[in-house]
């Protein structure tokens, strides 16, 4: 079998995405050798493909928008009948009839939110362009039950999605954590509305201003698209000596800082798979986490729920964390546990199971 894959995500900086594509190609080709994966993308890519998997630069001189219409389709008419894969959320072009396509929609997040789009002719034409992608694939792939059933919703795939949850290599960094000079929960994840990070650091502050709890908030992630009063709000917090912003970092660091830390907060209220909850149970830090979307289907009975619109709720699980040394060993038992269900090696059998079967 050949897989040829749209690699174009890894020509960003690492986001999410290119790490779920990374692992699962990672254990494809360790744990099936005999299938060929290829990946083809325009510009230089800016990390490390795994071993076995290779990749071409193809039309680098060609646009995005022309190279996603003409380069793909060639590519794919020179690969003797590979599977086409579209890993990053559709942008499938028009294809050669007969052509084998699989599509990873990651979520449908834009269309579940209210209020994400600016104008309904903006809303329209990403619903338009998701709907095609689907009617222009074989089988569609996505991370949770919940991203299926909101796929389900919203469009009207010609084929039922197929659930293929996600995992981490968030584990195999060795981790060295020496005692720092305070306690700190950790928030980990990008700055935007409906991660209710406001809502935390509200929280948070108030806490602090209280004296109810010594510990700080360090906030990992990277505010790029930050809205400007979030963005300010946090700035605050950090000026006021109650939050740390430490911008994006890498997964070796961020590894440090979920064994650091008293527990992950994360109250986010859209999640299509929700990947820090499970890096932080890999890595024993407890999780306190919203009720909502996906968060339940990856942590399971493993984490401190909280209704991401409760202010008091989110204080009172804070507290509880930072003062019962019981229930963060608890927790971290728990969720050791829960992250030992998750695997790429499951994902990748599953994966290769399907194509078989194209």
């Amino acid at each position: 079998m050949n897989i040829l894959v749209d690699m174009t995500v890894l020509e960003l900086p690492p986001t999410g995405v290119a790490n779920v594509l990374t692992g699962l190609y990672g254990a494809v080709a360790r744990l099936y050798p005999g299938i060929r994966v290829s990946g083809v993308h325009r510009r230089a890519l800016g990390g490390h493909l795994p071993r076995g998997i290779g990749a071409r630069r193809l039309c680098r001189a060609l646009p995005p928008g022309a190279w996603r219409a003409l380069a793909l389709p060639y590519a794919s008419s020179r690969s003797r009948g590979a599977v086409l894969h579209f890993p990053w959320n559709g942008g499938v072009p028009r294809l050669p009839a007969g052509t084998r396509v699989v599509t990873t929609l990651h979520d449908v997040l834009p269309l579940s939110i209210p209020g994400y789009f600016r104008s309904d002719r903006n809303e329209k034409m990403y619903r338009m362009e998701r709907q095609r992608d689907t009617e222009r694939s074989t089988v569609i792939v996505t991370d949770s039950e919940y991203s299926k059933s909101e796929i389900l919703r919203h469009l009207r795939p010609p084929q039922e999605p197929v659930v293929i949850p996600c995992a981490t290599t968030i584990g195999t960094y060795a981790v060295d954590v020496a005692p720092g000079p305070a306690p700190y929960f950790l928030y980990v994840g990008g700055i935007d509305a409906r991660k209710s990070l406001d809502t935390l650091l509200d929280v948070f502050c108030r806490l602090r201003r209280e004296e109810s709890l010594r510990a700080t908030l360090v906030v990992a992630g990277s505010s790029r698209h930050a809205p400007p009063a979030l963005s300010a709000q946090l700035r605050e917090a950090v000026a006021a000596g109650h939050a740390q912003a430490t911008g994006y970092v890498d997964d070796r660091e961020l590894a440090r800082l979920y064994a650091g830390a008293l527990a992950l907060v994360y109250p986010s209220r859209y999640e299509g798979f929700g990947m820090p909850p499970l890096e932080a149970m890999t890595l024993g830090c407890p999780v306190i986490a919203a009720r909502a979307s996906s968060i339940p289907e990856v942590c399971a009975d493993a984490a401190l729920y909280i209704e991401p619109w409760s202010p008091l709720g989110i204080a009172e699980a804070i507290r509880r964390i930072a003062d019962d040394a019981r229930l963060r060993a608890r927790l971290k038992r728990e969720g050791t546990a829960r992250a030992a269900q998750f695997s790429w090696e499951k994902a990748a059998d599953t994966f290769v199971r399907l194509l078989e079967k194209l």
